[in-house]
């Protein structure tokens, strides 16, 4: 196929999507496939004179332009195939307020939270607790906080200037894992070690000094399973498409859900997460970028 291969903007988690687009570009090659990267930063009207040359767009962007939904409405208006979310289960699964509604309604365990607004309202929260903008992803937009004095670090004062709303959440201590689906099935659940003493925030994330360990080792395989079943429910519930990666951190032998990121804000290079848990049942990287475009 002639795929266009959506990608850059203007989003913090440009350079990121840039990494995994071109990765993308490559599997697909591999597998005989004409792929073209197309920088969303070209704008709207430029990628709607180029789509007639393509019978597939594959976006990879990730942050607010890719994930909250838009760009999968206007391919749909356009009637082009595309591989990704519908534009509504997108909306509330990038919107993290939206998302921590949803994981309400519908009774998935998920860290107590309320949204701020001032320095005040996350003394009157409390601490420990994570500071975390609605709209944002790769961990640019968090800073975690235990105590009042560490109100004055410069992120917690960018957090809220932001444009958009922010909201605190209790600090949940235990295993970070994460777990993938792909075409309705659900992929090894990976464990997550950051550095001694640190967090998987955006510099332990890139850096290559976090661990990735498939199986999750240290978590109990019952909770693996349970975190699997709720990750795959959020993805048929939102209509995530052909696949997801859904983060959680265990407490108590308890999944709680951090947040569901469409294929949109899936990492896709060989090092990142939801390719690692393929490669462990035996999937390479270029199989798992072709099996994304089945139906």
């Amino acid at each position: 196929m002639k795929i266009l291969i959506i990608t850059g903007g203007s989003s913090s988690e440009r350079k990121i999507s840039l990494i995994s687009a071109r990765a993308v570009k490559n599997a697909l090659e591999t597998k005989g496939h004409d792929a073209v990267l197309f920088d969303f930063k070209k704008g709207y009207p430029a990628m709607k004179t180029l789509l007639k040359e393509f019978e597939m767009v594959f976006p990879v962007m990730h942050g607010k332009e890719g994930e909250d939904g838009n760009l999968y409405r206007f391919l749909r208006s356009l009637k082009k195939p595309y591989i990704g979310s519908h534009p509504e289960g997108a909306k509330v699964a990038f919107n993290k307020i939206l998302f921590k509604r949803y994981c309400g309604s519908k009774h998935i365990p998920t860290a107590h939270w309320k949204i701020i607004k001032t320095k005040g309202d996350i003394i009157r929260f409390g601490f420990p607790c994570v500071l975390k903008a609605a709209y944002g992803g790769s961990s640019h937009e968090v800073d975690v906080l235990h105590s009042k004095k560490e109100l004055s670090r410069a992120q917690v004062k960018k957090i809220l200037a932001l444009p958009h709303r922010c909201y605190a959440e209790k600090l949940i201590k235990g295993p970070e894992i994460t777990a993938g689906v792909l075409h309705g099935k659900t992929l090894p659940i990976v464990e997550i070690v950051p550095p001694k003493g640190g967090w998987f925030n955006y510099k332990n994330k890139y850096s290559g000094e976090s661990k990735e360990i498939p199986f999750a080792p240290s978590v109990d395989k019952k909770v693996q399973k349970r975190a699997q079943k709720i990750a795959l429910r959020i993805h048929k519930d939102l209509d995530l498409g052909s696949y997801s990666r859904a983060d959680f951190i265990v407490e108590n032998g308890i999944p709680y859900i951090l947040e569901i990121n469409t294929p949109g804000g899936v990492g896709l290079t060989s090092e990142s997460l939801l390719p690692k848990a393929a490669k462990a049942v035996g999937i390479t990287f270029e199989e798992l970028v072709e099996r994304m475009l089945e139906p």
